[in-house]
């Protein structure tokens, strides 16, 4: 991604770090990436700019919930009767909590988990 309009910027209710990474995400889903690519990919990029960057995000369409660990914490919880949870940390006790390794890009449907690992940013 080259640039962000700067009328993106410019019309995000919050002026913090947490808007301007959506606006990033935001524009590579409006021109057409799928939701892991937009998310890998947004990381990928403010890691470069920013290596110790903390980049957790997550993403879901109401199916399906796509989410990066990147420098903290990501678990995920598949239920017996169907659905993922997904959470910064386990809430409960149950045991079938998994965490998600550092620096992956996870993808969940109501009946799969999928991890895939993402590349160290090109420095």
């Amino acid at each position: 991604m080259s640039s962000l309009p700067a009328a993106d910027v410019l019309s995000l209710e919050a002026r913090n770090d947490s808007a301007f990474v959506w606006a990033l995400v935001l524009a590579r889903l409006r021109a057409g990436d799928e939701e892991g690519q937009a998310l890998a990919d947004t990381v990928l990029e403010v890691a470069a700019a920013a290596p110790s960057a903390r980049l957790n995000l997550l993403l879901t369409d109401g199916d399906t919930v796509t989410a990066t660990a990147w420098g903290d914490s990501l678990w995920y919880l598949t239920r017996a009767g169907g659905g993922t949870v997904v959470a910064s940390e386990p809430y409960d006790d149950d045991p079938h909590w998994q965490q998600v390794p550092d620096r992956t890009l996870l993808a969940a449907s109501r009946t799969d988990v999928l991890l895939t690992p993402l590349k160290e940013p090109l420095t």
